[in-house]
């Protein structure tokens, strides 16, 4: 598997940035003159040629030449064009010619291997007669007030089901539904990508090249949907729009993590409806356990329940001799639901401010065994869960 890099229009020192870069992942690139100079080294290769381009900015006639190219020779080689920015139209084009896509400058470039990475496998993976059938399981994470740490455990739960054994073969995604104020990718450290507003005023627009251009890719594994911080206005979201990003994704993932936000919408409740299992989400504390019961019971009065429904405590203070502490407080007020306990972590902070999560670190140990066993309980979750009370 050959992998070359063409400075296609940056500056000398900025060519060899990239290619330093790109080395730290991709130990055995190698720099090439042109793509016709790589296509020949990797003539007497099998299998395709990986060709990753850097242009300073997207001149129009190179970047044709780029998709030209791309188009006529993508049974022998892949580009990955590298680039400050790219408008949509642009990457439709480059995706539309079926053997190119695009990383931004900016990004970690962990990126590139994980575009080659994903390309051997679909190469490698035999047709599945059944994939037009597949059958997602839906998580819901559901906070039951703000500032109980709703998406810090979707981020982590969902890392761990992308790097633990029990879940690897299956394809992750999670979303975040909060369309003003996400975080997510900050806490991931990647750029949010899902342009909610570009599908609202038109669903019909989502296609299958726009909807890789909402994919923002953690090294993980882990595929994000989430929004860049804006002042999008909820209550003029198209609920069909919703509905076609979320059925592109049940097509294309195994298992699908959602964030919900606080506060409930119009279309909160059929996003639970469709859920197979619900995690809500709260705090050992008096106020944080009445608003817990009060979210369990808004979701069981719905008309179409999931059947699977657990709770999730937060920043858990543990006893010096072991165990939860004030553990009868939250058995006393939830009673037989089935409760994880999720263990304060001292270094959760310095997590958030790198970006770098808990799961992938395994110097933070408070936190491990405990977002191990709710990743088990999401991993465990089938789709006849769905609608069963």
């Amino acid at each position: 598997m050959p992998v070359y890099f063409f400075n296609a229009g940056v500056d000398r020192g900025g060519g060899k940035s990239i290619e330093l870069r790109l080395r730290a992942f991709l130990p055995g690139i190698e720099p090439v003159s042109s793509i016709e100079a790589a296509l020949s080294q990797a003539s007497a290769s099998p299998g395709l040629a990986y060709i990753v381009a850097g242009m300073s900015s997207i001149d129009q006639s190179g970047f044709a030449a780029l998709i030209d190219t791309a188009a006529r020779h993508r049974n022998k080689m892949f580009l990955i064009l590298i680039s400050p920015s790219i408008s949509i139209d642009d990457y439709k084009r480059l995706s539309q010619t079926g053997g190119a896509d695009w990383v931004s400058f900016d990004s970690d470039f962990n990126e590139v291997a994980g575009i080659i990475s994903r390309r051997q496998a679909l190469i490698a993976a035999p047709d599945d007669a059944q994939s037009s059938e597949r059958k997602p399981v839906v998580i819901s994470f559901v906070s039951s007030a703000g500032g109980v740490g709703n998406t810090t455990l979707v981020i982590e739960t969902g890392v761990q089901l992308s790097i633990g054994k029990a879940a690897r073969h299956r394809k992750i995604g999670l979303i975040d539904l909060d369309f003003q104020s996400s975080n997510v990718c900050d806490y991931l450290d990647i750029e949010p990508r899902l342009q909610i507003h570009e599908i609202s005023a038109d669903p019909h627009r989502l296609d299958d090249q726009l909807f890789e251009i909402f994919i923002s890719r953690h090294a993980s594994g882990l595929d994000v949907f989430a929004a860049p911080r804006s002042k999008f206005e909820y209550c003029d979201l198209d609920v069909a729009a919703l509905d076609a990003l979320l059925t592109m994704m049940a097509a294309r993932y195994d298992l699908i993590l959602v964030d919900c936000p606080v506060t409930w919408f119009s279309w909160t409740p059929k996003v639970i409806a469709a859920s197979n299992a619900i995690v809500v989400t709260g705090l050992n504390t008096v106020p944080g356990l009445r608003q817990t019961v009060e979210t369990l019971a808004a979701i069981r009065q719905l008309p179409q329940a999931p059947g699977q429904i657990a709770v999730a405590i937060n920043r858990s203070q543990r006893r010096l001799i072991g165990g939860v502490a004030r553990r009868h407080h939250v058995e006393t007020a939830l009673g037989r639901e089935k409760i994880f306990y999720v263990g304060e972590e001292p270094m959760a902070l310095e997590s958030i401010n790198t970006g770098s999560p808990m799961a992938m670190n395994k110097s933070y140990r408070a936190m491990g065994k405990d977002i191990t066993a709710l990743a088990a309980f999401c991993s465990g979750i089938s789709f006849e869960h769905v609608g069963r009370k």
